[in-house]
């Protein structure tokens, strides 16, 4: 018997009610689905709890899957579903606030990223920094763009799959993607060292100096917290098409007026380049997982000034007590 025709087998004795069959199917897909629900909630605990969540709901309604339909999508579905209902009470992370943090305490900052020098061999890799930036900014995202996000440019479903996932209209979908790459995009031009060096984090910067070993600048005076740079704004006419534009989605022909629209227009030049920047940047973490260690106690603590933990001003001890192997 073929891979398929195995497939179809577990899927018609799940259908019947067979809890080992669904597990043997199911399993496959608890990877991804933790990968999912984790840069959907931003924990691992929840994104866990979310799992087992969407499994049960899963085998409760695996009668209803129909076989034209992709056995992952639906699970997606589920998943994106118990992801949004679990949020719902939730409000957003303020990363405006984790910036602000930043900016109020640079020599605070400083001993964090001193304690990391201490066991370079331990520290966070670059990839690891920037995946956690790009889950905290995602997670400061309504739940609607967050999970167009997530399922399009971190998963890297179609928008007909997300569409199917999130229960939502293709048009919709590409409504909630756009506003939610727009939101990244300001974000990283406005804030990202990467971007320009007059801004004002430098984590991504600082991780590369703990791996390769070398000591930070000894004059690192902080940059105003909001940006004097401009950020790149498309012309009115332009703006709305840019997600389709930079996703070859638009006919041929809307295709081709656009770009000869934005080949005689610096402002939408400049606008369709940190787009694009920012989309590489996301697209690029998605698939880096934060592990145990420095990192991973890297992220919590991210999550807690995010969310306004009042014990995040201090210093975790997990940083000189737990990076141990």
């Amino acid at each position: 018997m073929d891979e398929r025709g195995g497939a179809l087998t577990l899927l018609e004795r799940a259908r019947s009610g067979d809890r080992d069959a669904f597990g043997a199917l199911a399993e496959d897909h608890r990877a991804k689905l933790q990968r999912l629900l984790l840069k959907m909630t931003g924990s691992p605990e929840d994104a866990e709890d979310l799992v087992q969540e969407t499994m049960l709901r899963a085998f409760r309604r695996i009668a209803e899957f129909e076989l034209r339909a992709s056995f992952a999508t639906w699970l997606y579905r589920i998943a994106t579903n118990v992801a949004i209902d679990h949020q719902r009470s939730r409000k957003p992370w303020d990363a405006e606030k984790r910036f602000q943090w930043f900016h109020d305490n640079g020599e605070l900052a400083l001993q964090i990223e001193q304690t990391m020098y201490l066991s370079p061999e331990r520290s966070a890799e670059v990839k690891e920094v920037a995946a956690t930036c790009v889950n905290c900014v995602t997670m400061s995202l309504p739940e609607k763009q967050r999970a167009a996000l997530v399922l399009c440019d971190q998963v890297g479903l179609s928008r007909e799959e997300a569409a199917q996932a999130m229960h939502a209209s293709i048009a919709s979908v590409k409504t909630e993607l756009h506003r939610a790459r727009k939101k990244m995009t300001d974000v990283y031009e406005h804030h990202c060292a990467l971007v320009d060096e007059q801004n004002d984090c430098d984590g991504c910067l600082a991780a590369r100096r703990i791996k390769r070993g070398e000591p930070r600048p000894a004059s690192h005076p902080l940059p105003p917290l909001v940006s004097t740079r401009t950020a790149p704004v498309a012309c009115a006419a332009i703006e709305p098409l840019l997600s389709d534009y930079v996703d070859e989605q638009l006919s041929q022909e809307a295709q081709a007026r656009v770009r000869e629209h934005i080949a005689g227009c610096d402002a939408c030049t400049v606008a369709v380049r940190a787009f694009r920047r920012t989309l590489r940047f996301v697209r690029a973490n998605a698939g880096t997982d934060v592990t145990r260690g420095t990192s991973a106690v890297y992220a919590g603590w991210m999550r807690a000034v995010a969310q306004g933990d009042p014990q995040s001003h201090r210093v975790p001890l997990a940083f000189t007590k737990e990076i141990e192997p």
